[in-house]
C-alpha cells in the first residue's frame, strides 16, 4: 500500500493529522504486505506528527514487525531523523517502569 504524504501537505505538523494516518495504517496492516511511505513534496515533519503517525504503532505491533512491513522513500535526512527520534523516544517511554 502506497501512502503519499505529499498529498496531505508539505508541512506535516499536527497530532490530529498523524493520528488520522495511523488509524488508516492500523486498519490496513493485516491486509497489506508492505507499506510504502512516500514523502515526495514534504518539506518538514514535526515530532508530534511522527510520534502520532509512526511511533505509536508500537502500541499495536512489535517493532520488528513494523520494520518488516514498512519502507520510507523520498524522505529527506531531516524527516528520517525526526521519525527515528520519535520511535526512539516512544520506545524509551514504553520501557520505563512505573512505580
Amino acid at each position: 500500500m502506497l501512502i503519499e504524504f505529499g498529498q496531505i501537505g508539505t508541512h506535516l505538523g499536527t497530532r490530529f493529522a498523524g493520528a488520522s494516518v495511523r488509524e488508516k495504517i492500523i486498519s490496513s496492516f493485516g491486509e497489506t504486505d508492505k507499506f510504502v511511505f512516500d514523502f515526495t513534496g514534504v518539506e518538514t515533519v514535526s515530532n508530534s506528527f511522527a510520534d502520532e503517525c509512526f511511533a505509536k504503532l508500537i502500541f499495536n505491533f512489535e517493532m520488528e514487525y513494523i520494520k518488516g512491513k514498512t519502507t520510507f522513500q523520498n524522505a529527506s535526512p531531516f524527516i528520517k531523523a525526526v521519525i527515528a527520534n520519535a520511535f526512539k523516544e516512544r520506545l524509551s517511554k514504553s520501557r520505563e517502569v512505573v512505580v
